[in-house]
């Protein structure tokens, strides 16, 4: 009896070292397979990235192709529809621009001109704006020049086309007519078209214009 007691005592323990032995088995081969899967993930996605770069340089160099191909009047279209998308989009976003905005962009404006005012007496003459905001602005953005007087003239608003610009804007001189500054609406259109061209084409077109 007591040899079947050891028997099976022995037997259970071989069991349990087997079963311990085949899990830790297990457990290698899943880290090992989780070691390839990574390893697999990270090459797949290098190649990704490798084929989405060589396709942007493939779709990039055939736009090229295109467009050296295109006839010049085709292009000259093109070019006369951005311009016109571009000059419309700008005259509305200033037709609803409030003036205390503008005259804002206005007194950026004049800081660069700031230092040739300072100390000086200075005539103000607005159009579109109320004349207490536009020598306000004048006098902040000057700093030491002393605003003797304001003219207020009609109402700036265009007439004509959409892409028409409102007349609005401020022209400071010193009251001896020395130096002088035009700072309107179309001045700052015209920064912006100059500076800030390719972003204003790339918001209103997308990026393929």
């Amino acid at each position: 009896m007591e040899v079947l007691k050891t028997s099976e005592t022995l037997e259970n323990q071989i069991l349990e070292d087997a079963r311990k032995k085949a899990s830790r088995v297990l457990e290698g081969a899943e880290r090992e397979i989780a070691a390839i899967r990574r390893e697999w993930e990270a090459k797949a996605d290098e190649e990704k990235r490798r084929l989405e770069a060589e396709c942007d340089a493939k779709i990039a160099a055939l736009r090229r192709e295109i467009a050296s191909s295109l006839p010049l009047d085709f292009m000259r279209t093109r070019l006369a529809s951005i311009e016109q998308t571009l000059s419309r989009a700008l005259a509305e976003m200033f037709a609803g621009m409030p003036d205390q905005e503008l005259a804002r962009l206005l007194g950026l404006l004049l800081g660069r001109a700031a230092s040739a005012f300072r100390g000086a007496r200075l005539s103000v003459t607005c159009e579109g704006l109320p004349p207490e905001l536009a020598g306000r602005i004048v006098r902040e953005s000057i700093g030491d020049g002393v605003v003797e007087k304001v003219i207020a003239e009609p109402s700036g608003q265009p007439g004509g086309s959409p892409s028409e610009l409102p007349r609005k804007g401020i022209v400071v001189a010193t009251t001896d007519g020395r130096v002088r500054f035009r700072g309107t609406v179309r001045e700052i259109a015209a920064i912006l078209m100059e500076e800030r061209r390719e972003e204003l084409v790339t918001a209103l077109l997308g990026k393929d214009a």
